[in-house]
């Protein structure tokens, strides 16, 4: 059976039924341009004109309207009855699930978009956002989240989190839908979430759970009508279990977080097959098995870096081959993969003399490739390092690399 509320003058009354709210109808006691409201309304209606009740108002009441529409809020904590016949009057918990569901699931959701996005678009920014701390990184994340949070109640009247725990946020009579929902939504990161500073969000929301416990409503919701937030047990027991389960989602992908964070300043110690000499290189170069045409080649992969690179290395029939020569050996070699699009230039590496050119891969035209090649005696080594970006820490990285890997040459 349907709950009401209903005005008189500036005063909110209820709840009642549906037979009751008619019965003081017909009286006269509720006039036509009062308010009416129940469970599941977005706003307040004007009783005259709602389809349930306009036909019972044969001989209007004498009772003047207000001047302007008046929103009527609630008590926070007056007993509200759910079909299922439980009756709750508390409403911060049941706010307070909602709220976390939805920053659990959209601030991963926006990360990694935003991640992908700068990996393929800006690869760049991508690598700063790799080595970013992980609260600045959810500081910049959490005013989108508003945003969207904001396009959602906009667009469909709630929000993931709100539709599974059954919180309802009614727009006040006369205003705008969209600045409503918008404004109400960077109001709560502020007065409710602390800007996601997670001490200032504690006092914020301490502050909050307060004023809702004492009857009064959230600082960003007075003088609006009230908010609805009355579900059962069980909706209320699998929201929980649902924002459990996302912050186990969430620990996971902090943890591989902070891991790639971490590889971009640790190292490991690489020894060489060949040579036996072992290298100190960044955490971040994995080894990958590669097949090599001749020789020998081992291969990198340094995701966080977006880069990758092939150490090889070939016993030469002959110690008569120069640097100059097997420089264009291998640039031939390598034209399916690789095209050297510079001339070849004299390097040192280690205290040896080789020769370096750049290209550009040909499978993916956004990545830059560094050939350096030492040929000492019969043994020719050679570096091809894959870039996609050109920032500071990759460029530091690479030549890290390289001088590493040309450090066991010898």
């Amino acid at each position: 059976m349907a709950i009401w509320y209903y005005t008189i003058g500036q005063e909110c009354k209820g709840p009642v039924t549906e037979e009751e709210i008619c019965g003081l109808i017909q009286s006269g006691k509720i006039a036509p341009k009062a308010y009416v409201w129940r469970n599941g309304m977005l706003n307040w209606h004007v009783a005259g004109e709602h389809p349930d009740f306009a036909d019972l108002f044969v001989t209007p009441p004498p009772l003047p309207p207000p001047a302007t529409p008046v929103s009527f809020p609630q008590p926070a904590f007056q007993p509200v009855a759910t079909a299922s016949g439980v009756v709750l009057t508390s409403r911060p918990w049941p706010r307070f699930w909602a709220r976390l569901f939805d920053n659990l699931l959209f601030v991963p959701l926006l990360g990694f978009g935003i991640g992908l996005w700068s990996a393929v678009y800006a690869p760049d920014i991508y690598v700063k956002l790799v080595g970013m701390h992980e609260l600045l990184f959810s500081l910049m994340i959490m005013p989108l989240v508003a945003l969207l949070l904001g396009v959602s109640m906009t667009l469909l009247g709630s929000t993931p989190g709100k539709a599974i725990v059954g919180v309802q946020v009614p727009v006040p009579p006369g205003s705008s839908r969209f600045w409503f929902y918008f404004t109400r939504e960077f109001k709560v990161w502020i007065a409710g979430l602390g800007m996601g500073i997670p001490l200032v969000a504690l006092f914020t929301q301490i502050a909050q759970y307060r004023r809702l416990a004492s009857g009064r409503p959230a600082s960003y919701d007075e003088g609006n009508p009230s908010v609805v937030a009355t579900p059962g047990k069980m909706r209320l027991s699998i929201a929980v279990t649902l924002v459990a389960v996302l912050l186990i989602g969430n620990t996971i992908l902090r943890t591989e977080d902070r891991r790639a964070a971490s590889n971009l300043t640790a190292t490991q110690t690489w020894v060489s097959p060949v040579t036996g000499k072992s290298a100190t290189i960044g955490k971040s170069w994995q080894p990958q098995p590669i097949e090599a045409g001749s020789g020998t080649a081992f291969y990198f992969v340094a995701s966080e870096l977006l880069s990758e690179a092939i150490f090889g290395h070939e016993t030469l029939p002959s110690d008569k081959i120069d640097n100059m020569t097997y420089a264009n050996a291998i640039r031939d070699a390598v034209v399916s993969e690789v095209t050297i699009d510079t001339e070849w230039q004299p390097v040192q590496v280690q205290g040896m003399l080789g020769v370096r050119a750049t290209g550009i891969s040909t499978r993916a035209s956004d990545a830059t490739v560094e050939v350096t090649i030492v040929v000492s005696g019969r043994d020719a080594w050679r570096t091809l390092i894959f870039i996609r970006g050109s920032s500071a820490e990759q460029m530091t990285e690479k030549d890290r690399f390289v001088n590493a890997m040309f450090g066991t040459t010898n």
